[in-house]
């Protein structure tokens, strides 16, 4: 109610009819035998300390949000491209690349939303099929940073372009380590930088210092923070240093939700 995702309801009654009707189903077990069946494989997989309502509140708001996103019936190639083009949007700013980033996926067949986490949920993104030719790609800019914001929208475009289009794909704080999550994130740190000029870029120990990361960023054509937070994450460098690389990222839709 607060963020409008429901109208306000002053009582009990009103207030189940209003949260069934945002849910799209008719009764309680109803909402039960729809949404806990999407989330069943994620309550499965981790030690799970999130709200199970508050996740699949988010979920739902990111389909409402899709739903108005005109897409392409979905083509595997056109994405590829599309994600090539949208690699070259990491240096953007996010007035300019988040507008470009949601209607390049579109053309290819992917709705992208950005949704605001709700408390007690730890999402980072998730990704599902709403129908066989269009997919979703929910973000909650859980992250502040861009070098995490990138990571996370390539791992979920690994997901489109390798798994099955039945699964509902979750990433929280407490990654399991199935298969897929490992095809995906593999996935994105290649797309975002190739290998073999990863390989070359850390065989010297000159990597480590800020002038050899910018001009390393600047050669590939991403932004460093990028590689910063390989960098770190790689154990290569520590997570206290050159985060000044890192752009700050700030979004129109936390200012609809700063009364939460």
């Amino acid at each position: 109610m607060r963020r409008g995702w429901i109208p306000p309801c002053t009582n009990k009654p009103q207030q189940v009819f209003e949260t069934l009707k945002f849910f799209g189903v008719a009764s309680p077990e109803a909402w039960r035998n729809v949404w806990e069946y999407k989330v069943i494989e994620y309550r499965k997989s981790t030690a799970l300390k999130s709200n199970l309502g508050a996740v699949v509140t988010w979920l739902r708001q990111g389909e409402i949000e899709a739903q108005e996103i005109e897409c392409a019936p979905y083509n595997a190639d056109a994405f590829r491209d599309a994600l090539n083009r949208i690699r070259a949007l990491t240096v953007e700013p996010v007035n300019f690349f988040q507008e470009e980033l949601v209607r390049l996926c579109a053309n290819a067949g992917v709705a992208v939303v950005f949704v605001q986490e709700l408390p007690k949920t730890g999402i980072c993104g998730a990704t599902q099929w709403l129908t066989s030719t269009k997919a979703l790609m929910q973000l909650s800019l859980r992250y502040k940073t861009d070098d995490h914001l990138w990571f996370t929208f390539f791992h979920e475009a690994g997901h489109i372009l390798r798994h099955g289009k039945r699964q509902v794909f979750l990433e929280i704080d407490q990654k399991d380590r199935k298969e897929a999550e490992d095809e995906a994130n593999t996935f994105a740190s290649n797309i975002m930088i190739d290998p073999v000029q990863w390989q070359r870029f850390i065989e010297h120990d000159s990597y480590r210092t800020k002038v050899c990361i910018k001009e390393f960023a600047q050669k590939v054509g991403i932004a460093p923070g990028i590689v910063v937070g390989r960098l770190q994450h790689e154990k290569r460098l520590p997570f206290d240093h050159c985060n000044e690389l890192k752009r700050r990222l700030e979004w129109k839709l936390e200012e609809q939700s700063s009364e939460i």
